[in-house]
């Protein structure tokens, strides 16, 4: 079974004659969940002002055997942020919105930190405010719960520290996003569906597109999400109606007419699209790829502003490349990975099916044992999972929580986890010391700020005695998310849980008076009075730095 529908435009394409050819190599890509008893996806193709191909492969509701088309609405997540960022940049063209102004004055109910916090900040994620998600986690919530827009908001008032000095570094924070769509509602006077209804979908005709901020709200033509769990599929919950960092319904088609507006305003104009694809900056101007919800990419040779967004089970990609007037829109109803495909038909329409030659790559080797026993062992990440390097037979892998995967090592001395991640340009270096000992390795790949890169030292791992571990029994309390955690000592580690917990999180030893459990509860930093005695944890996630648990009676 496959269900298509096409439109050709043969002035849009070199050749029309070509167009068939393309179609059948685009279905190919996607071959796999063509089929009965399988979730799939929706693409669509644009081109010079048209859309091209638009096509469905796979079921959107399993239960029903109802089939994807091009007129299914998917949730699209994260690929949200770009309109609630558009319809910021519109407010400011209008005088009604100071993207430079404090935040304070549109919503004032947001905690003073003690740093101004600046709309353009929370677009380009450098505001510092800890992201939602993670805090809703750590305090104690799951995702399947219903999580509302008023407990974002709640929770933020209740906040009293933030992750870095407002401008100075760069986290992504959904909640900069979610409370973006507050500053909307507070200087147009509608809420960010009504603005969004009427000052962008409707104008662009995008008539299946919309801020879903009712939960329980029917939308007909929907996909619901799905995994694979022991050879079978599951339902996922997509349980929110929280908007601004995520929460819209959009079609293929829909999201084509979105990217025919970079080339063609009929929102906005030439001057606001070239404001809202710049990338951003850190306050001290180091330059960033984060702008209005967007970032630049180059794929399969060209030049692309593109976002993603996973929530759920769903996961949309969208790609416009400016040079070409060309896009693409890719959304699914379960975990696939997709660059790589997207990748493809990026060659098949732009390149005539070839990929551009690929810059050359530092040699692979096959290390010799000197270098594996060098660099194996364990390396501390900053706020995450320790990472482990292991001899594997002939060559090493690299472990991470519950993953691993096998290295490719260079001869440039460099390190990855294979040609395509290297060709997106991250890669990994031993860092020595005089004496020719790997005392660290720095990761020295792409990441959303210039020129960072992040040093992981060799970790030597602490060993607590059983009357350390007593010594930090107790009760620790975070007053910000109302929520207090248990740690205790069974069987010789010590235990993590709260009354939300499904199950207690061992807490293992890295450095004296530092853990690290399970993703959010990553780091554990131990905080003591000048007597020695213990008075508070310190937990980061990630997008959560030093959240801090207070010890109580």
């Amino acid at each position: 079974m496959r269900l298509l529908f096409a439109l050709l435009f043969a002035a849009a394409l070199p050749a029309a004659a070509a167009v068939p050819s393309k179609e059948r190599a685009v279905d190919a890509l996607f071959a796999e969940y063509d089929h009965t008893g399988s979730p799939g996806l929706a693409v669509g193709v644009y081109h010079q002002g048209e859309p091209v191909y638009t096509a469905g492969y796979g079921y959107a509701d399993l239960e029903h055997n109802v089939g994807i088309t091009p007129s299914t609405q998917f949730y699209i997540a994260s690929v949200s942020k770009q309109f609630v960022a558009f319809s910021a940049a519109m407010l400011a063209r209008q005088g009604k919105l100071d993207l430079d102004g404090d935040v304070r004055g549109y919503l004032p109910y947001v905690p003073d930190f003690g740093h101004r916090i600046t709309p353009r900040q929370m677009i380009y994620h450098t505001s510092g405010l800890r992201d939602q998600w993670d805090l809703f986690l750590l305090g104690g919530r799951d995702m399947s719960d219903w999580l509302r827009q008023g407990q974002v908001l709640s929770m933020v008032k209740r906040q009293r520290a933030l992750n870095f000095t407002p401008g100075s570094d760069h986290s992504y924070s959904n909640t900069g996003y979610t409370l973006l769509a507050e500053l909307v509602e507070a200087t147009s006077g509608s809420s960010l569906r009504e603005f969004t209804d009427a000052r962008i979908f409707a104008p662009l005709g995008m008539h299946h597109t919309f801020f879903n901020d009712d939960v329980t709200e029917i939308v007909a033509n929907r996909a619901h999400s799905y995994q694979k769990v022991d050879g079978k599929w599951r339902r996922m919950l997509m349980n929110s109606d929280s908007v601004g960092a995520t929460g819209m319904f959009s079609t293929v088609g829909d999201l084509l007419k979105w990217a025919g507006n970079f080339s063609r305003p009929v929102v906005g104009d030439a001057a606001l699209i070239r404001e809202v694809s710049q990338m951003g900056q850190l306050d001290d101007g180091t330059p960033m790829n984060y702008g209005f919800g967007l970032t630049k990419e180059r794929l399969a040779g060209h030049p692309a502003l593109v976002h993603s967004g996973v929530m759920s089970g769903f996961y949309a990609l969208f790609a416009y490349f400016p040079e070409t007037d060309f896009a693409v829109v890719l959304l699914t109803n379960t975990w696939m990975e997709l660059t790589p495909k997207l990748e493809k038909i990026v060659a098949l329409y732009l390149n005539e099916g070839a990929m551009p030659a690929a810059e050359p790559l530092p040699r692979a080797i096959q290390p010799k044992r000197a270098l594996i026993s060098a660099l194996q062992g364990e390396y501390l990440r900053p706020s995450g999972a320790t990472l482990a390097l292991k001899p594997d037979g002939d060559g090493l892998t690299m472990a991470r929580s519950n993953f691993s995967y096998r290295l490719t090592l260079r001869a440039d001395g460099t390190f990855d986890s294979g040609d395509e991640p290297r060709r997106s340009g991250d890669f990994y270096r031993p860092v020595f010391d005089r004496r020719g000992r790997v005392t660290a390795i720095e990761f020295a790949g792409t990441d959303t700020v210039q020129g960072q890169r992040f040093v992981l030292p060799r970790l030597v791992r602490a060993t607590p005695s059983l009357e350390e571990l007593r010594g930090l029994v107790g009760n620790y309390r975070s007053d910000e998310l109302d929520i207090t955690y248990q740690v205790a000592l069974e069987g010789g580690s010590l235990m993590l849980s709260s009354l939300w917990s499904p199950a207690p999180v061992k807490l293992v030893a890295t450095l004296t008076d530092r853990f690290e459990g399970v993703w959010p509860t990553a780091s554990i930093v131990v905080e003591r009075d000048a007597g020695g005695a213990a008075v508070a944890l310190l937990v980061s996630s990630g997008r959560v730095r030093n959240l801090r648990l207070e010890r109580v009676p």
